[in-house]
């Protein structure tokens, strides 16, 4: 079958959730939580409810430790490899979430998380910002909905949220005269100061991959890091160029 355009935080099951894990608070467990983005959602969780125990996972015991201190007593480092699925099924036996941000997602074989997350029925949400890897998350469907384990992949900002967006600007743009024709958008990053080795390595990753857009409905691939344009961001950041990734 052709394939259509990766939906914002495409669901991987539509069922009922799981009956959830009997305890006093609900416990979430962050993969990657010592990286940028997991760090930083880590962190996020707990200022939105103070109530959560959230497990930092990752391999960086030192990081881990020390971003759970500033969390508070109701955190905790947890040694995780995500590509142990004996050590990820034993993780996630008394979780009732699991946010995976361990990318990069470019180039993985395997939906080890997602499958541990079903077989062991426990909530599952990713931040995969990879096409391949989504329609591989996407096909346990099926079996993520017959065990009663709500998935939802490809929930970062983009193309996650950012197709969220492009919907609602078609939205807002349909008038009677007829439907957009062209939407685009432009990324400006500040610098690469702080960023992770994860955000690097995926960076380069897409460098050596095929742009995938779209024209009039239809799939076509571009070349990447080309179509430079001159885009004015407005005041602060003015004019920059920008190239298709």
């Amino acid at each position: 079958p052709l394939r259509t355009p990766p939906a914002a935080a495409s669901s991987a099951a539509t069922a009922p959730a799981a009956p959830s894990k009997p305890r006093s608070s609900a416990r979430v467990l962050v993969l990657g939580g010592t990286g940028r983005v997991g760090g930083s959602t880590a962190t996020a969780l707990s200022k939105l409810r103070p109530d959560l125990n959230i497990l930092i996972g990752g391999r960086n015991r030192e990081k881990g430790e020390s971003l759970a201190s500033e969390l508070g007593e109701q955190s905790e480092f947890v040694k995780i490899d995500t590509g142990n699925a004996a050590m990820l099924e034993k993780a996630l036996e008394d979780v009732d979430l699991v946010v995976h941000t361990a990318g990069p997602f470019q180039r993985e074989a395997e939906c080890t998380v997602l499958q541990a997350a079903i077989s062991t029925k426990t909530a599952y949400i990713d931040v995969c910002d990879d096409m391949d890897y989504s329609w591989r998350a996407k096909a346990f469907h099926e079996e993520a909905k017959a065990q009663g384990v709500p998935a939802i992949t490809t929930a970062g900002i983009y193309p996650g949220v950012s197709n969220v967006m492009a919907a609602e600007l078609v939205n807002a743009a349909r008038s009677e005269d007829g439907e957009p024709e062209r939407l685009r958008f432009f990324y400006y990053t500040a610098g690469s100061g702080g960023a992770g080795p994860t955000i690097l390595a995926t960076s380069f990753l897409l460098l050596g991959e095929d742009v995938i857009a779209y024209n009039k409905g239809e799939e076509i691939k571009l070349k990447p890091y080309s179509g430079v344009l001159n885009i004015d961001f407005g005041k602060g950041v003015r004019k920059r160029d920008v190239y298709l990734l």
